[in-house]
């Protein structure tokens, strides 16, 4: 273990896929693996982008990569495809669009399939994002699969979350409504070349009201909290600069001692939760597969249970 963490720390892109890999699975080593992330990770702030399917994330990242690489970071990426119903893999499509940055040894780019969990995020990308900050890549881009208003496991991973939004991709005024934007530190319109996209502009800052400001907008000079809302066209590139400098504030400002023990103890929170509610789930699996699942139905069929102490008798079995 100490071998591959500093073939890791000193850049030994083998060993780093090889530990992606191993923290996917199960077993006294990668759970020692896991242990050790745990431990000495905490310092780079990971940047979160969210938001539906085909709105333009990885378009945007890939331009974000391209200005972040001039100013000579080293960029790490965990992209979270869908899972593919033939090898139960990701389907790759958000690496696809980052290609050109494929062969740059200070970028690197790990998909992960979602395997269906709801949340936007693969149980894996936790333990990805903490590798990559382990070998020295800084920032660290997580992006979502893009599966609309469920996705909120970002806000327990991420240090500020970006929610990108566009016209034409489902209901808009759904989407501004749902819990979505209540995570983003930054809100994206795409596609501000189009009528379509500046109305969603308006419709986005009528929404989010006293918690909102435009870019270059002066006219709030409290010290509320602040979403600020970005409109450009990832595209053509128009914009994205603009929205760098808007991330690298964020950034700078999550560098902070106390911000960086508060999004470490956040982000290990949510693994527990997510941990607890995995094993839970799989408690109440195994004892509906058993024998008391026919007695409760029976139950239930005959009027001999109510609903309530029926699941009460699950929970019960599920503990046992």
């Amino acid at each position: 273990m100490d071998g591959l963490v500093d073939k890791i720390r000193q850049g030994d892109r083998r060993s780093l896929a090889r530990a992606m890999s191993l923290v996917a699975e199960r077993g006294d080593t990668a759970e020692a693996l896991k242990d050790r992330l745990r431990r000495n990770t905490g310092q780079v702030p990971w940047w979160g982008f969210t938001g539906p399917p085909g709105v333009g994330k990885s378009t945007l990242i890939d331009g974000l990569l391209g200005l972040l690489r001039e100013q000579g970071r080293r960029v790490g990426v965990v992209a979270v495809d869908p899972t593919s119903p033939v090898s139960d893999g990701a389907l790759l499509g958000d690496r696809i669009r980052m290609m050109r940055h494929a062969v740059d040894p200070d970028v690197f780019i790990r998909s992960l399939a979602t395997h269906h969990r709801e949340g936007g995020l693969s149980d894996a990308t936790l333990h990805c994002a903490r590798l990559l900050e382990l070998a020295r890549f800084d920032p660290v881009l997580i992006e979502t699969v893009g599966v609309g208003q469920n996705e909120a496991d970002i806000a327990s991973v991420a240090d500020f979350c970006l929610v990108m939004l566009g016209p034409g991709y489902g209901d808009e005024i759904q989407l501004i409504k749902a819990g979505l934007l209540q995570i983003a530190d930054i809100v994206v319109v795409n596609k501000c070349d189009l009528p379509e996209a500046q109305r969603l502009l308006k419709d986005v800052r009528e929404e989010l009201g006293e918690s909102a400001t435009m870019v270059g907008d002066a006219s709030r000079k409290d010290d509320a909290p602040r979403v600020e809302i970005v409109g450009l066209a990832a595209k053509s590139g128009a914009g994205v600069e603009h929205l760098l400098g808007k991330l690298l504030s964020l950034d700078q400002a999550a560098r902070g001692a106390e911000r960086c023990v508060h999004h470490r103890h956040r982000r290990l929170l949510g693994e527990i939760r997510r941990g607890a509610l995995s094993t839970y789930e799989r408690a109440l699996e195994h004892a509906l597969a058993s024998a008391v699942a026919q007695d409760l139905i029976r139950g239930l069929e005959s009027g001999e249970l109510s609903l309530e102490e029926a699941i009460a008798r699950l929970e019960d079995a599920a503990r046992h």
